[in-house]
């Protein structure tokens, strides 16, 4: 037998019960899913704090002027909202 755990919460054994009883599927597959989705989890709110912290240092090197610039102002025409 491979690598085991033991869980020791009545909680999360009830609920890993519940869910592999509704897919069909073992309490090793439940776990195994759940840990995966969690750790998938963790990597894109990662990864959206690198680009969040990219963009502050990027608009921290721009000037005034350039953040102000309003797109839709060049892009639309302001009575009609259509584009120019």
């Amino acid at each position: 037998m491979g690598a085991q755990m033991n869980i020791k919460s009545d909680e999360a054994y009830a609920i890993a019960s519940e869910l592999a009883g509704k897919t069909g599927t073992s309490l090793t597959q439940v776990v195994l899913e759940a840990l995966r989705a969690h750790s998938k989890r963790l990597d894109r709110e990662a990864k959206i704090a690198e680009i969040r912290e990219f963009c502050r240092e990027t608009a921290a090197m721009m000037s005034p002027e350039v953040l102000a610039f309003d797109i839709d102002k060049e892009l639309y025409d302001e009575k009609t909202g259509l584009p120019k």
